[in-house]
């Protein structure tokens, strides 16, 4: 049994100054208070035998796990002392009183088998049953899911010996795994807003069915020239569908929205990797080169569904997860998740940025249009680590590329308009900004384009493909002999991380992310600068 409890304590300060979305002149301030009590238990038996040509390896355990969580916070924009940061100087009319708290419990049981046959073909399977509080007054009440695999070694097998083919193997699998709804939706809730409570809710969600992801997967484990170079390659696809939505209904039901299953996004992609190990001369090299690739798409949100409690029909092709004003990531059918999508200036009839003749200026979109910059996501990314030894001496690096992809740069938009970025001050030395092949205004094109809150998004998306020296280590070990066998070894290295780039057209860097959610991805948002660390260290060995 195994028991957790903990505080956290988490305090916002906005300094004066900050940009308006998110403080008063003045500045915001936000205390937050955090507790976690979990406890967790297991009971687990195995098993292992042997039957003549085959082993077999069983887990079969039940296991238990409780979570009371509860919340406290107070906080907002400050009201007229600048950068005092205490709840007195908190503006009381606009301030957010959160309390929160919740009680889950997860009870389960599972168990893994797996059968080998003479140390060359082995079948695994696993089973797993959930019985989640989230699921309390509805049709599903646990959430099983199971998995299969069998791989198998070729080379033992087909009895292959060969100085060029030194190991084969192949493997496949299939898997399901499930997710509990949130809390509290299968029951009819009323929270107190302002001192009174909420008179409409949503209807209650008894029909729920867990998420259920659909995985499957094959691989391919091969060695050449007495395992000199090795290759590894796995594809694989998975289908996620029964995600929950919240649809409104109508007032005249007596309900505000309701929760159904729906939707299904498929991802598939590639993952491999080379490596060698051997010799040049008398120097020592080992590299391995990786690539992983991924594409997702959303094959449906919710298509046409009718409520049977309340007959309203709801229909629902796209959803925003929300944004900075000039930047949204949203849901489309069709596309993908991390598609981003931004504002635009006014265009002409042909599609050109349309300059008023007379005073050179643009002008934003007046239907506030939202037009696709691309995807957060990279299309691919690249690794390739190299490790040199030579006598006592080691050098080893990391080069590391994300190939495609965008982001956004609403620091650039604010700089731009406040005149203090380097592009802003190009503009002025060069006697304005080339829109549609003549220059205008630089004041005036930056005041449209980067102003408002987050400036105009169209004007700021940029390629997020960047490839840098991501490691870099020297090391030198001390002969032996230097301490009389008092000591082993001793190993002084000098190491390096996120070192510089190599390639990057982007202001910022796009490998550092605003968010570690799904979604607030490809956006920068007056991130904190990416950091390029150096350390010396020493290793002894007794």
């Amino acid at each position: 049994m195994k028991l957790d409890d903990n505080a956290t304590v988490g305090e916002k300060k906005y300094d004066a100054s900050t940009v308006g979305l998110f403080a008063s002149p003045a500045g915001a301030y936000f205390n937050n208070t955090a507790t976690t009590k979990q406890i967790y238990a297991d009971i687990l038996v195995n098993i292992n035998k042997t039957f003549r040509d085959f082993n077999l390896g069983a887990n079969i355990g039940s296991s238990i796990l409780d979570t009371r969580y509860a919340l406290t916070g107070y906080g907002g924009n400050l009201l007229s002392v600048p950068n005092l940061f205490a709840f007195s100087n908190v503006n009381t009319a606009l301030a957010t009183a959160t309390q929160d708290g919740y009680h889950d419990q997860s009870q389960s049981v599972f168990a893994n088998v797996q059968v080998g046959w003479r140390n060359m073909v082995f079948l695994d399977a696993t089973a797993r049953n959930d019985w989640s509080s989230a699921l309390v007054n509805t049709t599903a009440n646990s959430i099983f899911y199971p998995s299969v695999g069998l791989s198998a070694s070729l080379t033992d097998l087909l009895k292959i010996h060969s100085d060029i083919l030194s190991f084969a193997k192949v493997r496949g699998s299939y898997s399901e795994v499930g997710n509990a709804p949130q809390r509290f939706i299968s029951i009819e809730t009323y929270p107190i807003i302002g001192g009174y409570p909420v008179t409409s809710s949503y209807l209650p969600a008894t029909s729920l069915q867990p998420e259920r992801t659909k995985s499957t997967e094959a691989g391919l484990n091969l060695k050449f020239l007495h395992n000199k170079i090795s290759l590894d390659v796995t594809a694989y696809q998975s289908s996620t569908f029964n995600q929950l939505f919240n649809p409104s209904l109508a007032p005249s039901t007596g309900y505000s929205s309701f929760y159904v299953n729906a939707g299904q996004v498929d991802n598939k992609g590639i993952e491999a990797a080379l490596g060698f190990t051997g010799k040049i001369g008398p120097v020592e090299w080992s590299s391995n080169a990786t690539f992983t690739l991924n594409h997702n798409k959303i094959v449906k949100l919710l298509s046409s569904y009718t409520d049977k409690t309340t007959g309203q029909t709801v229909s629902v092709d796209s959803l925003s997860m929300g944004g900075t004003g000039s930047y949204i990531q949203s849901l489309v059918k069709g596309g993908s998740i991390g598609d981003i999508y931004v504002t635009t200036l006014q265009v002409d009839e042909h599609g050109y940025i349309d300059v008023n003749p007379a005073s050179q200026t643009v002008s934003a979109d007046p239907n506030n249009t939202y037009i696709k910059a691309g995807n957060a996501n990279p299309k691919y990314t690249i690794g390739f680590r190299n490790s040199f030894n030579y006598k006592n001496f080691n050098l080893s690096f990391l080069v590391s590329a994300r190939v495609g992809g965008v982001g956004v740069s609403v620091t650039q938009a604010i700089m731009d308009r406040f005149g203090v970025s380097q592009a802003s001050a190009q503009a002025r030395d060069q006697g304005g900004v080339l829109v549609n092949g003549y220059k205008i205004p630089a004041q005036s094109y930056y005041a449209v384009a980067g102003g408002g809150v987050a400036g105009i998004g169209s004007q700021y998306v940029y390629s997020a493909t960047n490839v840098r020296l991501g490691e870099a280590s020297l090391g030198y070990t001390l002969p032996a002999g230097l301490f009389h066998n008092k000591l082993q070894g001793v190993t002084l290295a000098l190491t390096g991380r996120n070192l510089f780039m190599f390639y990057n057209k982007a202001p910022f860097d796009p490998e550092s992310t605003a968010n570690t959610g799904t979604y607030y991805q490809g956006i920068d948002y007056f991130m904190q600068p990416s950091l390029r660390s150096l350390g010396f260290n020493v290793k002894v060995q007794f």
